[in-house]
């Protein structure tokens, strides 16, 4: 097959599967510059496929490790390494999506081939950053067992926010940065010191979303800490008769409004002008206060066996209704506000 074609499919691909594997992600990536958006998209599918390698492939602590040391060779050129990694994800896909996309590894892999060397330079750190501390907390957790909890305190949940998310707001920073030289040092260091946050802010959303889910499967990344406070344990997570869940709860909400909140000083970095982005990194931050919303008003939550969910047209009525403040500073803090806990609700 000619370079060109082998090209061609990569980036077929990655414009097919995004969809498939992102419900919220797929709508605003597109709207990103088209240099920009192709970068975005193979960032996002090349973290998925990272993901399976935490989430869907269990494995002995060293048969983990040696996984992600498999798909770091890959991520650095390794080519029989991206091969195996792929077939022995194939073998075992059975439906999975995020498996299915990482017996596509090749492909993406092929796609990351495409792009500047500026572009893939800022991925492969990024990715690497992410594969790494997957690998560290994976293989614990395999030593470990089901019974334990994750993370064992407040510290390394903010370590491991950043490892798989805020690291990649790091990512998306420096892609911007390759894209605007010029700019004064102070703009660009503070940029760089709030990305992580906007990471950490979606992550917690999200651990706090997934909690019924993850406890059912045998996780918890709760930290073990605030589990002995409250004298529970990994099975009582999904236990209605703990009152004491409620706390954790609106103590994990609390987390993600308060990283929420530094989002807009992040947004104020980003230059009004520069509309397609300002938009893609606003939009998961509304849905993310929103989603937070639903689920402080869900009284079943979190014991609940399945977490509320916003509809398509929530998600797109909150999109659409930031149009017209999007060019504004002051409006974007303003829309971010809106669905912010006052005061009273936050835990201590």
């Amino acid at each position: 097959m000619p370079p060109e074609t082998s090209a061609r499919e990569a980036r077929e691909f990655c414009r097919w599967v995004l969809p498939r594997v992102s419900r919220t992600f797929a709508i605003n990536i597109e709207w990103l510059d088209p240099g920009m958006r192709e970068s975005v998209r193979t960032a996002y599918l090349l973290c998925r496929a990272a993901d399976a390698l935490e989430d869907s492939w269990p494995d002995s602590p060293s048969g983990i490790r040696a996984r992600f040391h498999e798909f770091l060779a890959a991520l650095d050129g390794d080519a029989a390494a991206a091969a195996r990694l792929a077939e022995g994800a194939r073998a075992r896909a059975d439906g999975a999506e995020d498996l299915g996309l990482l017996a596509h590894l090749p492909l993406l892999l092929g796609n990351l081939a495409t792009l500047s060397c500026a572009d893939q330079a800022i991925l492969r750190r990024g990715v690497r950053v992410m594969s790494e501390g997957m690998s560290r907390y994976a293989s614990r957790a395999a030593e470990r067992g089901d019974a334990a909890s994750y993370l064992d305190d407040a510290a390394e949940l903010r370590d491991y926010c950043f490892v798989v998310a805020g690291c990649v707001g790091v990512l998306l920073t420096k892609l911007i940065h390759a894209r605007r030289t010029g700019e004064p040092e102070e703009i660009r260091r503070r940029r760089l010191e709030l990305a992580p946050r906007v990471g950490e802010a979606l992550q917690l959303t999200n651990i706090l979303l997934d909690w019924p889910a993850d406890v059912r499967r045998g996780r918890s990344y709760l930290p073990a800490s605030w589990l002995t406070e409250h004298g529970l344990t990994v099975a009582d997570l999904s236990r209605p008769d703990r009152p004491q869940l409620r706390a954790l709860a609106l103590r994990l909400e609390s987390l993600a409004h308060a990283a929420l909140d530094e989002v807009a000083d992040y947004m104020d970095t980003i230059p009004r002008r520069q509309l397609r982005y300002r938009l893609f990194c606003l939009w998961p931050a509304l849905w993310a206060r929103a989603s937070l919303r639903l689920v402080h008003g869900a009284p079943e939550f979190p014991a609940a066996a399945t977490r509320p969910k916003l509809s398509r047209r929530q998600l797109w009525n909150r999109a659409a209704g930031s149009l017209p403040v999007v060019f504004s500073h002051r409006g974007v803090r303003a829309m971010l506000a809106q669905d912010a806990p006052r005061p009273a609700r936050r835990a201590d």
